[in-house]
């Protein structure tokens, strides 16, 4: 039998100890393998071989061919993977499938962000009652006419400006919303994304009462750059620590992800933003009921602003790693206080990635105040970037069939010829993506220059100090939106 190593792998030399990792970029398969067979799978990198050529132990090369190390010569593993993944996501958004609703209850915003993509924040808020009954009627319409055996789950996603501004129209829609998947049978989900202002005990009881578990708030690091970067308007009241002191008001049953927004001015204050959420006993003391997740900060073009300290994304991968150590010592300074058992730093594997939801599912939306429908989050405040559609037309395939038919296999032949496109992160977002590849760019992810330094590294930690070093097994991101940015 003729055998190729697969065009996914990643070979790590480890000098130190004589090995080679063996990594595959698309099963996520990660294998320790001794220096004369990863020597030789060097010399063979996707040159044909019989199973004979190899003078070690030919059980080796079994082994590495049944984890799809090694394939069929003949086998075309980029084209396989196209067609797999298109089927794949054909399959996920016409069988069994999710229903994502992100509603814009308001445009305004009570903070002026100066890196904020919507930059222009038109007066509009969602009160007209046609728009309400429509934003409804369109769902249920739709439940009713897809060509869906069984409808896995309604998520709702509130959404702005600041969408607490209007608390009326996520009082009166979550319950129409509510009463919508009961009567047609449908888990329910729902999640609002606010700067965390607002978020009194009153809006906790509102979001609680209307089944809203999962909350995102933005702190872009310690007191003095996050106010600096996320000021409030025509206003000189507390701002950071109004932030803080209503996370401590959270229900039991909520989850909120503290999502950091990060440049490198940001990442400087990390460890104070730390100290910080635990003198108000947030985290690590409620660290089962709070996340704590960064996100890069980057550059909207519209915004207009030049004072951001931009990290590249290299960089970026750095912070991440760093942040992630130090999030392991602050944690386990607590718990040996406290009794909680050891947190161990994690070697982190690539996320198999998916194409963003919103815009290539025909049953995700993002609906603004007028009722204009949007496939993507950032074009929410510009109704001229709207899919052209509204809540006022019957649901139909055919007013969206230029987004579904993105996918990551066929936005360009280089990314179509690049083994890391499986876990590209930037090519997760359609609206990027088609952007930057007209001005021949490439939203490349880091993983395609920093995997062999980084896994090296972990790899020796772990051999080092094995307490203090587990797995992140990599995860499949099955449902992608603007929220994982």
């Amino acid at each position: 039998m003729k055998l190729k190593t697969s065009f996914y792998n990643e070979l790590v030399p480890i000098a130190e100890t004589k090995e080679f990792l063996l990594y595959n970029i698309l099963s996520g398969g990660l294998n320790v393998i001794n220096q004369d067979l990863g020597d030789f799978l060097t010399e063979k990198n996707e040159k044909e071989f019989l199973l004979e050529e190899y003078s070690g132990n030919s059980k080796e090369i079994r082994e590495l061919f049944e984890e799809g190390f090694l394939v069929d010569a003949d086998v075309d593993e980029r084209k396989l993977y196209q067609s797999n993944y298109i089927a794949n996501q054909n399959k996920k958004f016409r069988t069994n499938s999710h229903i994502g609703i992100t509603i814009g209850t308001t445009i305004l915003c009570n903070m002026g962000c100066p890196y904020c993509f919507e930059s222009f924040k038109p007066n509009k808020s969602l009160r007209d009652e046609k728009v309400i009954d429509g934003i409804v009627d369109f769902a249920e319409n739709m439940i009713m006419s897809a060509p869906v055996k069984k409808w896995s789950m309604l998520s709702i996603t509130w959404y702005g400006g600041e969408p607490l501004i209007n608390k009326a129209a996520i009082s009166s829609l979550s319950k129409r919303f509510i009463q919508l998947s009961e009567k047609h049978s449908i888990p329910f989900s729902a999640s609002i994304i606010t700067n965390g202002i607002l978020l009194d005990k009153e809006a906790w009881k509102l979001l609680n009462d209307n089944r809203i578990q999962n909350v995102q708030v933005t702190i872009d690091g310690s007191k003095e750059v996050h106010n600096t970067y996320r000021p409030l308007k025509n206003s000189k009241a507390p701002n950071y620590e109004q932030i803080l002191e209503n996370l401590t008001l959270m229900p039991m049953e909520i989850h909120t992800n503290i999502r950091v927004n990060t440049d490198k001015r940001v990442a400087a204050t990390l460890p104070q933003l730390l100290d910080d959420l635990k003198l108000y006993g947030i985290w690590p003391q409620r660290h089962e009921s709070f996340s704590i997740s960064l996100a890069r900060l980057r550059f909207y073009p519209a915004s207009g602003n030049s004072e951001i300290d931009y990290l590249t994304d290299n960089e970026y991968f750095e912070v991440q790693q760093q942040f992630s150590q130090l999030k392991v010592i602050k944690f386990n300074e607590w718990g040996k206080q406290n009794k909680q058992p050891v947190a161990r730093l994690k070697w982190k594997l690539p996320d198999k990635q998916s194409d963003c939801a919103t815009y290539v599912s025909p049953y995700f939306f993002v609906f603004d105040p007028e009722g204009m429908i949007h496939k993507c989050w950032e074009t929410i405040h510009d109704t001229k970037n709207s899919s052209g559609s509204s809540v006022f037309k019957h649901w139909s395939t055919e007013d969206f069939e230029k987004y579904l038919s993105y996918s990551r296999t066929n936005i360009h032949t280089v990314c179509y010829n690049c083994k890391f496109n499986p876990v590209c992160e930037g090519l997760s977002c359609a609206y990027d993506s088609l952007a930057q590849v007209k001005e021949g760019k490439f939203p490349c992810t880091p993983w395609k220059t920093l995997l062999p330094d980084y896994f090296k590294k972990m790899y020796l930690l772990s051999m080092e100090r094995p307490g203090e070093v587990s797995f992140d097994i990599s995860k499949s991101a099955e449902l992608q939106t603007h929220s994982n940015k």
